[in-house]
């Protein structure tokens, strides 16, 4: 209930204020524009072939949050193209996003527990 009052305080508040709400969306556009720069990806060789090529079907975030191995990131390859008609991508090109994904994006190291941030 109070996340409800909260939201309802917020609204009547930007209601009353246009130029905040603008001034709001106007930032928020610009993070938005920020977070899609090829600088949120790791740096290392095939930063920029990566993000060019995957931002054309979806957002830095997708890649950013998973962990998969060199294999898997090469399988998912072939089922973007199966599944989502993304362009096929092969030889050189393609060996460069799969080793620069596997490189920085790759399983995660697991710690004395597992894993879990709380305890390790």
């Amino acid at each position: 209930m109070l996340a409800v009052g909260a939201l309802l305080t917020a609204t009547v508040a930007l209601a009353q204020d246009p130029d905040l709400a603008r001034r709001q969306a106007e930032a928020a556009a610009e993070i938005a524009a920020r977070a899609e720069e090829e600088t949120v990806l790791a740096e290392g060789e095939g930063r920029s072939e990566t993000f060019a090529y995957c931002t054309a079907c979806h957002n830095t975030a997708l890649i950013r949050r998973s962990a998969f191995t060199r294999d898997r990131w090469d399988d998912l390859m072939d089922w973007m193209v199966e599944k989502h008609g993304m362009n096929p991508i092969d030889g050189e090109f393609r060996t460069t996003i799969v080793d620069y994904l596997a490189q920085h994006y790759g399983p995660r190291a697991r710690g004395p527990r597992g894993g879990n941030p709380f305890l390790d």
